[in-house]
């Protein structure tokens, strides 16, 4: 049996280079004004820093680097090549000689570049806190196991290496032959690096279902329901023939209570 590795604090991404830390200071000077004024006025309305802000603090960090950098380059252009960045900001926000503001503007830049890109990326928290860090902030992203293509959430804190080793733990845990894996998985707030995804998505299952009306009839109980409506129709001399359940209203009665999730003609139910 194939070992079972996962994933947890200890997979940040690591530093792969020796910024230069004295440029970065240098930079700052320079801009530190303009960055500052660009995340107070973002402080103030709670909203992400604008483009224009977030170049200067790619220009800023690039100076670590050197001007081939994917961040030098976002800041002279401002097109984003957010894979590469990405594992750029990453090495410079893992890097213990890395100061505080260092850090502090890293998490502005990422999560200005995953909401950009993911207007509706969720959060770890149920509330949504802020400012936002890239601890907390999902990314949808896409992993392959086998033949098996999907879209999985991942804390933007995570390098393209350690997702490459998620793909690996998804792989020994048949993740392409395992749909209800793949419905758990599937969900916009359910965190592919939590620690133990077996654990998460058996504590989460509630049930599976041929179809939707019998997945909201159980969650609704409907059969309860309907045993109401025949005891207050038979007192009243009355008769009817069938009901209709609309499927509609249902989904919007337990939206809030469970998740449902259509996988290989099966609809799986998980507690939000």
């Amino acid at each position: 049996m194939p070992e079972r590795r996962e994933l947890g604090e200890a997979h940040l991404a690591p530093s792969r280079m020796t910024p230069d830390w004295r440029r970065v200071e240098v930079a700052s000077h320079r801009f530190g004004d303009h960055i500052a004024d660009g995340i107070a006025k973002a402080s103030e309305y709670k909203t992400l820093i604008e483009h224009g802000t977030a170049r200067c603090i790619a220009h800023v960090l690039g100076r670590a680097l050197d001007r081939s950098s994917a961040l030098a380059a976002f800041g002279r252009t401002g097109e984003a090549d957010y894979a590469a960045m990405r594992d750029e900001y990453l090495a410079l926000y893992s890097n213990p000689d890395a100061p505080a503001w260092v850090v502090e503007q890293i998490d502005w830049l990422g999560t200005h570049l995953i909401r950009t890109a993911h207007p509706s990326a969720q959060t770890i928290s149920y509330r949504e806190p802020y400012p936002l860090t890239l601890e907390e902030l999902l990314v949808p992203t896409e992993v392959r196991v086998g033949e098996l293509e999907m879209t999985v959430q991942v804390p933007g804190c995570y390098d393209g290496s350690t997702i490459m080793e998620l793909q690996e733990v998804l792989t020994d845990h048949k993740l392409d032959r395992d749909p209800g894996l793949q419905a758990y998985l599937s969900l916009p707030n359910v965190n592919a690096m939590s620690g133990d995804i077996m654990e998460g998505f058996h504590n989460s299952l509630i049930a599976v279902f041929r179809h939707e009306e019998a997945a909201l009839r159980s969650v609704c109980d409907l059969d309860e329901r309907e045993r109401e409506i025949e005891d207050f129709v038979s007192e009243r001399g009355l008769y009817y023939d069938y009901l209709t359940p609309d499927l509609e209203v249902l989904r919007e009665q337990v939206q809030d209570m469970v998740d449902l999730v259509e996988r290989e003609d099966r609809v799986y139910v998980f507690y939000k």
